[in-house]
């Protein structure tokens, strides 16, 4: 089986879409060109019912209401190829805050949700002790200039990126791939104990987005993964496949840590998506190399979301 949908397609209403002519047009003619059968328009999305649990400028600019605007812009008809209307929401997993209402889910044919967004520090999930602690130094310095006040010191500290504040740390104390693996962990968990969630999951289709993939830690992804037993993700996803919500594989999912894991989630009864998560109309190709782990896992049409079935 190839992949034959792409339901985690980002156009321009997306703010960290880079192509400005990412236009629903451009993409149903890059579809076809590949063959595909389904496509499904999952924008980042903030419910506007929902309050921020934190400071967050990207979701304030993704309401619900600016992202509907795509459904007037399909065309009624498209000879060959599905197209759907979903959105990418947020699980600030720190507060046990879903960006999605009931009222706002239902105006969708599907929802994308992703517990790993690790890089939206103090949002998604808290920053380490060690940054934390680094960040207070910093903020001490600035303070010590003259012309300086706390209040402005403390605002300068934040605005450094992690990388820049190693200089300041003193000896380490947080195991950073342990870290992350465990809130990754404990995200799902608390996730797929929602309240929001469970008002809703069982009557449109759900899928995690990257599950256990953490975003801006690329690299240390197999090991924050290796950190994860097989009795531990059997636990998640039975939870998962029990409410009926379907994991996303994609094409970063080619290593054999991540096999091992879709390998479980196979075994526990999950139903599958493939997305992109194109930000731009080069990058539909990219759901293609979902490949090696689909034909890994001997997936079948049957393994699917019923949503996406062809």
């Amino acid at each position: 089986m190839r992949p034959f949908h792409d339901v985690h397609v980002h156009n321009y209403l997306s703010s960290c879409s880079g192509d400005n002519q990412s236009t629903v047009e451009s993409y149903i003619e890059v579809a076809k060109s590949l063959d595909m059968k389904l496509i499904g328009f999952a924008n980042h999305t903030w419910d506007e019912t929902i309050e921020l649990p934190a400071s967050s400028s990207f979701y304030k600019r993704q309401s619900m209401a600016f992202q509907m605007q795509i459904k007037s812009q399909i065309p009624e008809r498209v000879e060959g190829l599905k197209i759907l209307v979903g959105a990418e929401t947020e699980y600030c997993g720190m507060y046990d805050v879903l960006g999605m209402g009931k009222d706002a889910a239902l105006q969708l044919d599907f929802l994308l949700i992703p517990h790993s967004h690790v890089h939206m520090r103090n949002f998604v999930m808290p920053a380490t002790e060690d940054v934390t602690n680094a960040r207070a130094r910093v903020a001490e310095i600035f303070a010590g200039i003259e012309g300086i006040t706390p209040e402005r010191a403390t605002a300068l500290a934040k605005t450094l990126p992690e990388p820049e504040l190693e200089a300041f740390m003193t000896e380490k104390k947080v195991d950073y791939v342990q870290f992350v693996s465990d809130f990754m962990v404990e995200s799902f968990r608390s996730l797929m104990q929602n309240e929001t969630l469970k008002s809703y999951s069982d009557l449109i289709p759900v899928s995690i987005a990257h599950p256990f993939q953490p975003v801006g830690s690329w690299p240390l992804r197999d090991p924050m993964v290796a950190r994860i037993s097989d009795n531990t993700f059997g636990e998640l996803f039975q939870m998962a496949a029990k409410r009926g919500i379907g994991l996303e594989i994609n094409g970063a999912t080619n290593s054999p840590e991540v096999f091992r894991m879709f390998g479980v989630a196979k075994e526990c009864g999950c139903k599958f998506t493939f997305g992109s998560d194109m930000h731009a109309r080069v990058d539909m190709q990219k759901v293609f190399g979902a490949q090696p782990c689909i034909d890994h896992l001997g997936l079948t049409e049957n393994d699917l979301m019923e949503f996406v079935r062809t």
